[in-house]
């Protein structure tokens, strides 16, 4: 008897490494939604055995039918797409910061999609919800970090799963994915920048001696997931392929890559100068957040997979460095 894993989000950084990961087991059957089924991303994963269904996490109405028979979700839902929107267009703000409104939109998605989750005919089969999450900064800061809008939206989508559906709540558990490897793709400033003498600067708002959680998001997401959808329901991952300050990553980037490079912190003020204000703000307070308090807020019960006692398989930072196509940087 196969099982079906639903990966919302599938063409994305999480949702295909999702996929990928329950390609390669026999008993196991992958349905992704996309916004697009006919893209080239949706059309590649069907031709590797995908089941591609269109689903907008803006219409409920059309993820009913894409969760029939599920025996696992995977729910990613997307605050980025909604701050670019909000900082290209004025009109859709409707009186809110482009960060409030991106908040307001990725909690919509969020409870749309956990109404379809519990749905009596979708609750039938599924025995596992996994809900891509990140801490909730303003309330294990203590207030001191209340524009991490990225963080608390997530969390505010869970308060809601757990008052309002709580036969979807007894199912779930989630992941709290760290710091993409890939965020230098994103932003300019996080690229490491070639000197004129031909090494190169790493700089970061980071002291040198924070550990930042890195994750390898589009290869080891799935890996999370398999290990939650095998738990009992109720945990709470910290998804880190490994942990290592800046400083180390730059000498090792430098190593493997055989170039020199270095490491410098930098001020908030100076790293964001040139970063749209609602991004900076949302970002320079999320830098803040997770250095002082940690990746998950120092929140109890979000436990690494040592703490689980689970062995998964993970990417070290040498092996995404070398794996990675830098070309665009030297």
């Amino acid at each position: 008897m196969f099982k079906t894993i639903v990966v919302i989000g599938v063409t994305g950084v999480q949702g295909s490494s999702v996929a990928d990961a329950f390609l390669h087991l026999t008993q196991w059957r992958v349905r992704g939604i996309t916004r697009n089924p006919s893209s080239p991303a949706a059309q590649a994963l069907t031709a590797k055995g995908v089941e591609i269904v269109k689903g907008d996490l803006d219409d409920k109405q059309t993820l009913f039918p894409a969760f029939d028979g599920a025996t696992a979700i995977f729910s990613n839902t997307d605050f980025s797409g909604y701050l670019q929107a909000g900082l290209l267009s004025k009109d859709i703000l409707q009186g809110r910061s482009p960060n409030k409104y991106a908040f307001d939109r990725e909690v919509e998605q969020g409870i749309n999609i956990a109404e379809a989750a519990a749905l009596p005919n979708t609750l039938k089969t599924l025995e596992r919800f996994i809900f891509s999450s990140l801490s909730d900064a303003r309330k294990w800061s203590h207030g001191k970090y209340a524009r991490v809008y990225h963080f608390d939206s997530k969390a505010e989508i869970i308060r809601t799963i757990q008052t309002r559906f709580s036969d979807l709540a007894a199912r779930m558990s989630t992941v709290q994915i760290g710091s993409y490897v890939r965020n230098w793709q994103m932003l300019p400033p996080l690229v490491p920048q070639k000197q004129s003498d031909g090494s190169f600067l790493v700089q970061r708002t980071s002291a040198p001696e924070y550990k930042v959680p890195f994750a390898v998001a589009h290869a080891d997401t799935g890996s999370f997931v398999k290990a939650l959808v095998d738990l009992p329901p109720g945990k709470n991952l910290l998804g880190v392929s490994e942990s290592m300050s800046w400083p180390e990553w730059t000498r090792l980037w430098g190593d493997v890559l055989g170039v020199k490079a270095t490491f410098k912190q930098v001020s908030a003020d100076d790293f964001f100068r040139d970063v749209p204000g609602p991004l900076r703000d949302d970002l320079a307070e999320g830098f803040a957040y997770v250095e002082e308090f940690g990746h998950t807020g120092g929140d109890p019960e979000v436990m690494t997979t040592e703490q689980l006692g689970i062995d998964v398989p993970l990417t070290s930072m040498e092996e995404y460095i070398r794996s990675e196509n830098w070309s665009s940087v030297l």
